[in-house]
């Protein structure tokens, strides 16, 4: 038996623990699922495919959102390049506080995005205020394709600058210097050499911000404003779950929209594999920004204005009308102290009850999601030809599964006796840990992959036991990626909203559902209880990043 298949065969059992959560809670859903879409009256009928197929509906939605995940994309690694080249190579004051803002609207609630947006660009927002100030006409983006775009590109531009700028801070910056020494100016010393070396971690940034904004919900819902001709395939599926109550079209649609991101997550895990090959650990090649040239220093100025324009305005325009909604442009705190008010209606949601099941949801998903992503990670890592890549996108499988996807598919699987957990506060809970879990596994996975493998295994010569071995070296290596991927679990699950809005209940509602719950109402008083949440959720949310960003190794190429 060779070395290789006895290390595959200790290394799976640790994928054991993410099957287990795999298997009944998102394999048996997306079956059932199908199931469901093939037998709407109970016996296999090839009917509700061929209605699917057949209307030019579900093609035009298909290739509206696949379009503008294309666009979204592109403009997304339009602007991350420079940005990633300028965090990669400089160091300035506050840039580990400004790449950790960058990071908050990733994980916000779409809806916290959108609503954002609104306050900044919407009927009253800050931009039309100051074009009235200036006695011009106000824009009116909402429901446009432009403000969809923009908004994608505020929630998903930092993937770009992550995983480009961890790759370029790498790159001996002597090879590029030698080429210039021979003769070649600065843009074809780039695209020679120093864009190659780029390229896998760019196409895996961009498959990334194409799987995201190919599923875009909470955005689209919010700032598409009704317009049907900007519904994605996730909205549709929404509709058809929720309104319209045609379970096996949206169930078919579901099936489309999981092959498309399948196969997009696939790209990125290849491309993915081949930024990580290419990397070894090395000390930090960037230098200080008084020692740059005058390009640099220019550059550096206009990527830190535009992204802090383009980041913290929508941002600050959400927290300054949490303040003054109501009050008559006035600061207060009216917004935040009501919260604490019951309003005595049947359907209110407390705000308090909201941040605690919020945070009892996010730490136990996260303590699940650590566990699950830590067993995972190794498993992949120490895998290797088909049968690691194969492993790989099984395990990374809830990345591929729009949240809404996963919420109807509970509806449909555990919907009768003696699994009828409808209502149940478990399935919200298994929702948020499958959609955490991924994200630890990336921030572990590539220190592993980093790892020089001759450590450990000079300690098992030296006599120690796989426990010492793991324990001992491992883990110390392990701890730091381990407790940012923890706090990424937890941010995620706090503004988790996809699959939440078709599971909650009143009982446990979360944040996101609270704040949703207040924007369907109609008056100032419930725009401000909206504001003051999203605030509120916005604030934690930038706590945890300011903490990951002090975590994480800054040399390993995971986002």
């Amino acid at each position: 038996m060779n070395a290789s298949w006895t290390r595959r065969r200790t290394t799976w059992p640790w994928a054991i623990p993410a099957l287990a959560l795999l298997g009944p809670f998102l394999l048996w859903p997306l079956g059932a699922m199908v199931w469901r879409a093939v037998t709407p009256d109970g016996s296999f009928s090839l009917g509700p495919l061929g209605d699917v197929v057949g209307d030019g509906y579900y093609w035009r939605r298909l290739g509206f959102t696949a379009g503008q995940a294309a666009a979204s994309t592109a403009l997304s690694v339009l602007v991350g390049l420079p940005a990633a080249y300028v965090f990669a190579r400089l160091r300035f004051p506050l840039r580990g506080f400004l790449l950790a803002l960058l990071t908050v609207p990733f994980v916000l609630p779409t809806l916290v995005v959108a609503i954002a947006f609104q306050q900044l660009v919407g009927p009253g927002g800050w931009l039309n205020d100051v074009l009235e100030a200036m006695g011009l006409d106000p824009i009116r983006p909402l429901g446009t394709l432009g403000i969809i775009l923009a908004a994608h590109v505020f929630y998903n531009v930092s993937i770009v600058i992550r995983l480009v700028a961890a790759v370029w801070r790498n790159l001996d910056p002597r090879t590029e210097e030698a080429a210039r020494l021979l003769g070649a100016g600065p843009l074809a010393a780039f695209r020679a050499v120093t864009l190659p070396a780029l390229t896998p971690a760019i196409l895996s940034a961009a498959a990334l911000v194409f799987t995201f904004t190919f599923t875009s919900f909470g955005v689209v819902l919010i700032l598409g404003a009704g317009n049907p001709d900007l519904d994605t395939l996730e909205v549709v599926v929404y509709r058809l779950a929720t309104r319209l109550v045609d379970l096996p079209a949206a169930a078919l649609v579901s099936t489309i929209q999981i092959g498309a991101t399948i196969t997009a997550l696939t790209l990125y895990s290849y491309f993915q594999r081949g930024a990580t090959r290419s990397l070894t650990l090395r000390g930090e090649r960037s230098r200080r920004l008084r020692e740059a040239g005058w390009g640099q220093r220019l550059l550096a100025f206009l990527v830190v204005v535009a992204l802090g324009v383009f980041i913290v305005a929508p941002m600050a325009a959400l927290v300054h009308s949490a303040f003054t909604v109501g009050a008559s442009d006035v600061a207060t705190l009216e917004n935040f102290t009501s919260l604490f008010d019951d309003t005595g209606r049947q359907s209110f949601i407390p705000p308090l009850d909201a941040v605690r099941w919020s945070l009892t949801f996010a730490a136990g998903s996260a303590a699940l999601a650590t566990v699950v992503g830590l067993a995972s990670a190794r498993a992949i890592a120490y895998s290797r030809g088909a049968f690691g890549a194969l492993g790989d996108g099984l395990l990374m499988l809830p990345l591929t599964v729009p949240a809404v996807v996963l919420g109807f598919g509970y509806l449909v699987t555990f919907n009768r006796d003696p699994y009828d957990l409808r209502g149940s506060l478990w399935l919200v809970f298994a929702a948020h840990a499958l959609v955490a879990y991924p994200f630890v596994v990336r921030s572990v996975l590539s220190t592993l992959r980093a790892v020089d493998p001759r450590v450990p295994e000079a300690a098992r010569m030296l006599g120690a036991s796989s426990w010492t071995v793991w324990w001992s070296v491992e883990f110390p290596i392990l701890r730091r990626p381990l407790l940012a991927g923890a706090l990424f679990a937890f941010a995620v699950s706090l503004g988790e909203f996809g699959a939440t809005v078709l599971l909650q209940r009143r009982e446990f509602a979360t944040l996101p559902i609270a704040i949703f719950d207040a924007l369907s109402k109609p008056g100032e008083a419930n725009l401000g209880h909206a504001l003051a949440m999203s605030t509120l959720l916005m604030a934690v949310t930038a706590a945890a990043f300011l903490l990951i960003e002090r975590l994480r190794y800054r040399d390993t190429t995971g986002f």
